[in-house]
């Protein structure tokens, strides 16, 4: 027992920390926007600036399980933590707004690699009963980024020190690389002996999208996504009230963290098949509320809903994806959800770009969140609740 108890501790803390520092890489960015306002580029441009990262990452979901199906989990680590750095260096180019858009591409579908690698590498070591609890803690890592990082910059920014904000996601991008060569690669390979390239025994994009429930699964984790990626313009909403936009990220995140850590085991039992949607309306109500009542204390309210809401969203999104589907179809299956995950992402702030000069900071908030928020219900009540219940009948 202890040493099962020491390995999966062993297998935690190795992915946890890469995929900590990869999230600080990201997250550092979510004050960006009103970096890029300062360099008195147009709405629509911050737009693109701001989503092409999620688009890049979302495009970079099936190469990456390529990847992963024929170089190994070390070496997809380390490249993708080398090119993460290249891009976020560009960023220091900031004359120039296709540098920037080159730079966010680049590293986007850096992220967007890195991250595929650990979340398949945990599919595959983690066994199902403890899969709840263990993609809970190794969520944290995500979360935990916007408790540190995210303010540390948007410090940075009101204190006038951009090239300190810009120089935070490079350095950390070559930790990536290091912590990534440290990862191990003997359990996968051993769990997925069967599932070896030479082996052709790797499932085919047909049987996946085959699958009916993981078809509902993206969709619903789309627009989840999407309800994320809303907030991505919290700093606009704040500069516009005088308030400081990190009061709602920070409690966010402090709030999600709690909820990973304190919840874990919850996640083990909890019928999650029925729990995502409503994670997402908890996230849109949250925008909702602090669009309509802006106050420092309501930023802070909203970022507990909202930090409720994708503490516990992302790891059972994670934890459907391997209960949905068999490990011969896990690479595959794993960077294909990933994929529509950030479609929603790089949607939201494109979407926003275009609706802000029409409709004003506040009012996009809630246009966008009423209406991702009713697809929300309609999935839960037309498919979800209906799916459970099947999968409980003695029949099922």
């Amino acid at each position: 027992m202890f040493a099962k108890i020491s390995q999966d501790t062993r297998l935690l803390i190795s992915l946890f920390l890469p995929l900590f520092f990869i999230h600080c890489t990201a997250h550092v960015y979510l004050t960006y926007g009103g970096l890029l306002q300062r360099y008195e580029f147009s709405p629509e441009a911050i737009g693109w600036i701001l989503g092409i990262y999620f688009f890049a990452a979302m495009v970079s979901r099936p190469l990456a399980g390529w990847l992963l199906e024929n170089l190994g989990i070390r070496r997809v680590l380390v490249w993708s933590g080398i090119f993460n750095f290249v891009g976020c260096s560009l960023l220091f180019f900031n004359q120039s707004a296709m540098l920037l858009f080159i730079g966010r591409i680049i590293s986007g579908a850096s992220f967007g690699v890195y991250t595929t690698g650990i979340f398949w590498h945990q599919a595959i070591c983690v066994p199902k009963k403890t899969r709840g609890s263990m993609l809970s803690l190794l969520a944290v890592g995500g979360a935990l980024s916007m408790a540190t990082i995210t303010p540390l910059g948007e410090w940075f920014l009101l204190n006038s020190r951009e090239t300190l904000y810009l120089a935070l996601a490079p350095v950390l991008s070559l930790l990536c690389c290091f912590l990534g060569s440290r990862v191990s690669a003997a359990k996968t390979e051993e769990s997925s002996e069967k599932h070896s390239p030479g082996a052709n025994s790797w499932g085919s994009y047909s049987e996946l999208f085959s699958t009916r429930p993981f078809l509902f699964l993206i969709l619903t984790g789309w627009l989840v996504a999407f309800t994320d990626a809303i907030v991505i313009n919290i700093s606009l909403l704040a500069a516009e009230k005088g308030l400081v936009a990190s009061y709602f990220i920070t409690s966010a995140a402090v709030v999600s963290v709690s909820v990973r850590l304190l919840g874990s085991s919850l996640l083990n039992v909890l019928p999650r098949v029925v729990l995502l949607a409503p994670c997402g309306i908890l996230m849109a109500s949250s925008a909702i509320l602090i669009s309509l009542f802006p106050s420092s204390g309501v930023f802070i309210a909203g970022g507990i809903l909202f930090g409720v809401g994708i503490g516990a969203a992302w790891p059972m999104f994670l934890a459907l994806v391997a209960d949905l589907l068999n490990p011969a179809l896990l690479p595959k299956g794993t960077s294909t959800a990933l994929l529509f995950y950030h479609g929603g992402l790089s949607m939201a702030p494109l979407f926003a770009g275009y609706f802000l000069p029409h409709l004003g900071t506040a009012r996009t908030f809630i246009v966008m969140s009423l209406t991702v928020g009713a697809a929300l219900v309609l999935l839960e009540i037309l498919y979800w609740l209906p799916f459970y219940w099947k999968s409980r009948s003695p029949q099922a």
